[in-house]
């Protein structure tokens, strides 16, 4: 992605209108990336750069057969609710009324960034996620981090 890291609370407003963290928006203007692509996958929505989502998502998913019920069903799931949004010059961006339901975030996200994508969760549900994966991590002797 774009060699940028962060872990921020955001909000939303009514319009579903977010300010990127300002370490992405420097990102993406050094990149000259002025969109992302989001999809849904697992209760959060997955944001990449055009060419990020192309060659991670797109082209393995086009190197499968199409007409085997399976992977079709794996195509609809990862490109049915996908869209490209526009970051405006302030780097802001409305995230697609359609997806927020689909994961169901309000007005309190949590955005971070994950090796070639960045995620978008609910609040609460990201600390959820984060104590659940802690708790398994401390019950299999993993240690904390």
């Amino acid at each position: 992605m774009l060699e940028v890291r962060f872990n921020q609370q955001l909000s939303v407003d009514a319009r579903g209108r977010v300010t990127l963290p300002a370490r992405l928006k420097a990102a993406l203007d050094t990149h000259r990336v002025y969109s992302l692509v989001f999809i849904v996958h697992a209760g959060r929505i997955r944001g990449y750069t055009p060419a990020d989502f192309t060659e991670r998502v797109e082209k393995p998913l086009a190197a499968n057969d199409s007409f085997d019920p399976y992977e079709d069903e794996k195509q609809l799931l990862r490109l049915g609710a996908a869209c490209e949004v526009d970051v405006d010059r302030q780097g802001r961006l409305v995230l697609p009324a359609e997806l927020r339901d689909l994961v169901g975030l309000s007005e309190k996200i949590t955005m971070i960034s994950l090796l070639d994508r960045v995620e978008i969760w609910s609040t609460a549900d990201f600390r959820g996620a984060w104590k659940a994966a802690q708790s398994r991590r401390d019950t299999l002797g993993g240690g904390g981090e």
